[in-house]
């Protein structure tokens, strides 16, 4: 079997929203906001498709392929990285996403993730070279394999190549926050966003490369 890295063609994009859907099935980050699984499933595909739609070509979009098919994804923003306006979202057809959940609890879920994200982007401020990984994603079915680690590798390296200096994130699950740990990650920040008397954990980790 063949493992390979590279960056994702923009024809791979919808496979790689479907994979990362997947790998977000039991997450906090969403079930906590929809806790129904049909629901929760079509909020996913649908807020991960139209995000990745409107950034692709302003991020490195990165993908690891198993014999050709794609096993992982992940997002990283480098330093100029500039957020695209709300028409650039509406364009890319952000408004349908508002037909996989009421209005009100996905504008609380955007509320919420741009809290989450406010300690990482605020950091970046702090010196030059801090690259942000906006998310990765490993399919179900290769998960617990190794196959993040290797990515994980292959990310901090391909940042390194860039001149990046850092890498800054954040994760809502204990389980991730322990991975990264044990991968010499630090913790410098962490909340609790409750909703509905559900609470969800969220630690933002950096790490010098």
């Amino acid at each position: 079997m063949t493992l390979e890295f590279a960056p994702l063609h923009r024809k791979e994009l919808r496979q790689a929203a479907e994979l990362a859907a997947r790998a977000f099935s039991d997450y906090e980050y969403f079930t906590t906001w929809f806790p129904d699984p049909k629901e929760c499933a079509k909020v996913e595909m649908a807020i991960i498709w139209h995000a990745y739609k409107t950034n692709f070509s302003r991020v490195h979009q990165l993908s690891a392929k198993l014999d050709g098919k794609i096993v992982a994804t992940a997002e990283l923003n480098d330093p100029d990285f500039k957020e695209p306006s709300v028409l650039s979202y509406i364009l890319h057809g952000w408004l349908n996403v508002y037909k996989a959940a009421d209005k009100k609890r996905i504008d609380d879920w955007i509320a919420m993730d741009a809290a989450a994200g406010e300690p990482c982007h605020d950091y970046q401020k702090t010196g030059p070279g801090i690259w942000y990984l906006s998310s990765l994603s490993v399919d179900p079915c290769m998960q617990g394999k190794g196959l993040g680690t290797k990515f994980l590798d292959y990310l901090e390296d391909y940042v390194r190549e860039r001149g990046g200096k850092q890498i800054v994130f954040y994760t809502n699950s204990q389980k991730n926050l322990n991975f990264y740990l044990h991968r010499g990650y630090e913790l410098f920040d962490e909340r609790v966003f409750e909703y509905h008397d559900c609470k969800m954990g969220s630690w933002s980790l950096k790490k010098v490369l």
